[in-house]
């Protein structure tokens, strides 16, 4: 999968970008604030539908304009080439096209674009709160998943509902029996979650731990398991799950009127990482936790990769120089396959055998050139 033309319009610090990638290792040289992490964000961006750097849509319109665009043409040697685009404005929704048609889901866009980002708030992964692991969960199961994204979205807006009910049934402007309608639906979703993520986990795992030997030369052990808020065991189907929620929320509804939100469901999930033996958020060094997160990058881009048959799009974001030699030239050799976009504020960075087959572009001042 390759990105034959990225287009940006009034995108961050851009007014205006037509940039043509090419198929291999691209590396986006300047001074900070010049605008090489934004061309990076609009293509996660149209992957995901989602900016890995703000939880605020409004940040990526440029400064006194009105509205942005992002679009880009793929080539796919799985599928049929296609051009996606989002288009954001400050009084309208945003909104998405694929080859020119516009869809009423944003989900619709997410997939058609697969990539992969590195970035320095990667470590948060291993370090931060469970949120951060739930967020990294949701975005690279849904590039794979159409199914994921559905049942997630529904589950939100059903656990949004459900707690409003909470809220009116605390202050008694509501029956506590409204809740049995909220509760079937979130369980039957909650089992769609719950499921797809176990599955998902349980191959990051196997690939990220063997990565993670890698990195280590075997001297360190990295070990993931998915820690789901229900009680479940391996090997129950999706409809066992459902069954095993729906108790759940029965035995926790009293705790969950008294206060006014629901306490039980994947969206209280977390993933468990250790270091040899030691959980890796409390005790291993910023060194052993940014290597854990590079190894379940890495284990990202295979599992892209066996889902829909193609090499995904993979970008790293300032993160070569809080590297070393060896991890560097080991996350380059890694993905010699996929279209790679690099951004860094010195070329000395990169390995200079790699450099050597790169193009280069300059950005400055919101443009970009080759040199």
């Amino acid at each position: 999968m390759n990105i034959s033309l990225l287009s940006l319009t009034n995108f961050r610090n851009y007014e205006s970008l037509s940039f043509e990638p090419f198929e291999g290792l691209n590396v986006l040289a300047g001074r900070n604030a010049q605008g090489k992490s934004a061309v990076l964000e609009a293509v996660y961006l149209l992957a995901t539908s989602k900016s890995h750097r703000t939880s605020r849509d409004m940040d990526m319109i440029k400064l006194g304009e009105d509205s942005m665009r992002a679009a880009a043409e793929l080539k796919r040697s799985t599928r049929n080439d296609v051009t996606v685009e989002i288009t954001l404005g400050r009084t309208e929704k945003k909104t998405v096209k694929i080859n020119t048609v516009k869809h009423p889901k944003i989900g619709d866009i997410v997939g058609q674009l697969n990539a992969v980002i590195f970035s320095d708030s990667d470590i948060d992964m291993v370090r931060g709160e469970p949120a951060k692991r739930r967020r990294f969960l949701n975005l690279e199961i849904s590039q794979v998943s159409p199914q994921y994204i559905y049942s997630l979205g529904r589950y939100k807006r059903v656990l949004d509902q459900r707690n409003n009910l909470l809220k009116e049934i605390r202050m008694e402007r509501a029956s506590i029996a409204g809740l049995d309608a909220w509760d079937a639906q979130l369980a039957v979703y909650g089992a769609s979650v719950t499921a797809r993520r176990a599955d998902f986990i349980n191959t990051l795992a196997e690939l990220a731990e063997s990565l993670y030997s890698t990195l280590t030369d075997s001297a360190e052990k990295l070990e993931i398991n998915y820690k789901p808020n229900l009680n479940i065991a391996p090997g129950m189907t999706e409809q066992e799950i459902a069954e095993m929620h729906g108790l759940t929320l029965a035995a926790k509804r009293e705790i969950d009127m008294n206060r006014a939100t629901t306490h039980s469901g994947p969206h209280r999930d977390d993933l468990n990482i250790d270091i040899n033996g030691m959980p890796a958020r409390e005790f291993a060094s910023q060194g052993q936790q940014r290597s854990a997160a590079i190894a379940l990058k890495l284990a990202e881009i295979e599992l892209i990769k066996e889902a829909v048959g193609e090499n995904p799009v993979v970008m790293l974001d300032d993160v070569m120089a809080e590297l070393d030699e060896v991890r560097r030239k080991r996350i380059l050799d890694f993905t010699t396959s996929s279209q790679t976009l690099i951004t860094t504020t010195h070329l000395s960075d990169i390995n200079a055998q790699a450099l050597q087959q790169a193009a280069v572009f300059e950005v400055e001042a919101a443009t970009v050139r080759q040199q």
